[in-house]
């Protein structure tokens, strides 16, 4: 007679309703249900290792149309003497539309590490999405003027997350080289009044990347946006390159010094309660998160790692054998850049497969991308995820209880025959 396996621990620990029922006297045991009802509803028996680096759909594509852009920040890559801009070619586009589909894509994302904008008829392209039923996101830096058309674009779009690191017009111009502060906000208030008009409601979002000339400004920032009817923001944290001679330089915010780091965190708390009072949102970087709203300012240790591809320093927390990075982005995003080479995030450095090559299902569900997956699930990071400022650490049960539930969720988001293949 075979034995049915069984993990007891993780099925209570998956199946909260069976925990509850157990525990209430309703069933003798996790494998009294399983037998009688779980096995029948399609739950699982036992921790389904292989199954969990399958990645049935996914749900978000980053589509970098260029890897140039219009300003050159000082703490950004583009700024770098050996960085080199390229287009993505556009030939395919029809065929890579009908890739996603097939993938149940839900959010395309018209960025990468370009400015997309600048692109020649990208508000065509564009509406094409739109029609097809993607949602549209994008971050942008604002700061070429907007054509009529390109704000009809812009009204389709559900998020538009914008660059701007702080309100101070004579610093932004500073950091943010070849940036007007009156001629982003113009743009935004265009794009604003068009979509109201039509019913429409773009989300827009303020990205600030926070270092040690821009935090001491962050109040004024959120107060400066918020009374632009601007109610989302997004905290990066800064990771440092080499300074560019004769400009100005910004540095890790951990560079401040002692009293003025306190001015930062107290400024940066209320700043935070002043998007709370106005029923908005927002999401901080996990360094700054330890940096700036740890009861001291040593709450965690940053740590910090030179990367072997980009020449820059990235500032985070370290992590112990029990945890893992809580990022499911190798399952549900896949990030196409200009070159048409496939990651699973904009942070991420190695090159896991090409679009120009394979197809996008072949590339996400191939070797490359489930060993990342493996690695997560198992908390043996190579050294990009160890040192992500983007996504915070979590124990690892705990995530593999929360990919179980996104892959279930997708599978029957998506039906059989999406989730097969």
């Amino acid at each position: 007679m075979s034995v049915i396996p069984f993990d007891e621990e993780f099925y209570l620990r998956v199946y909260g309703d069976v925990a509850e029922a157990v525990r209430s006297g309703a069933f003798a045991s996790a494998y009294d249900h399983y037998v009688r009802f779980g096995v029948h509803e399609g739950r699982k028996g036992t921790r389904p290792a292989e199954e969990l680096l399958a990645s049935p759909t996914t749900d978000t594509v980053f589509l970098e149309l260029t890897s140039r852009c219009n300003l050159r920040c000082v703490y950004c890559a583009v700024s770098q003497p050996t960085y080199h801009g390229i287009d993505l070619s556009l030939k395919g586009f029809d065929n890579f539309l009908e890739q996603m589909r097939q993938r149940g894509v839900r959010t395309v994302v018209m960025n990468g590490h370009g400015e997309s904008t600048i692109i020649k008829d990208w508000e065509i392209y564009a509406d094409r999405l739109a029609d097809a039923g993607f949602h549209l996101h994008m971050t942008t830096n604002m700061a070429k003027r907007v054509t009529p058309a390109e704000v009809a674009a812009l009204s389709r779009f559900e998020q538009i997350l914008v660059s701007i690191d702080t309100i101070d017009p004579v610093l932004l111009a500073q950091l943010r080289r070849g940036a007007n502060l009156d001629m982003i906000m113009a743009n935004v208030a265009a794009v604003q009044d068009f979509a109201a008009a039509r019913h429409r409601h773009p989300q827009f979002m303020i990205s600030c990347t926070v270092g040690d000339l821009s935090a001491p400004g962050i109040l004024d920032l959120v107060d400066g946006c918020l009374t632009r009817r601007i109610r989302a923001f997004r905290f990066g944290d800064l990771a440092e390159y080499e300074p560019i001679e004769s400009v100005t330089w910004m540095r890790h915010v951990s560079a401040l010094p002692p009293d003025a780091l306190d001015v930062v965190r107290s400024r940066f708390r209320q700043a935070l309660a002043r998007i709370d009072a106005a029923g908005g949102s927002y999401q901080v970087d996990g360094p700054l998160v330890s940096l700036l709203l740890g009861e001291t300012a040593n709450a965690v240790e940053i740590a910090g790692r030179e990367t072997r591809i980009s020449e820059k320093t990235v500032h985070y927390v370290d992590v112990d054998k029990t945890q893992t990075r809580d990022c499911l982005d190798p399952w549900r995003i896949a990030f196409v850049q200009a070159d048409a080479s496939v990651r699973p995030c904009c942070f991420f450095e190695e090159k896991l497969g090409s679009v120009a090559t394979h197809a996008l299902t072949d590339v996400v569900e191939g070797e490359a991308f489930r060993k990342l997956r493996r690695e997560l699930v198992t908390g043996e990071l190579r050294p990009n995820c160890r040192s992500c400022s983007a996504r915070p650490l979590i124990e690892r049960d705990a995530f593999e209880k929360k990919l179980f539930g996104y892959l279930e969720g997708e599978r029957q988001r998506v039906g059989p025959a999406i989730a097969k293949g």
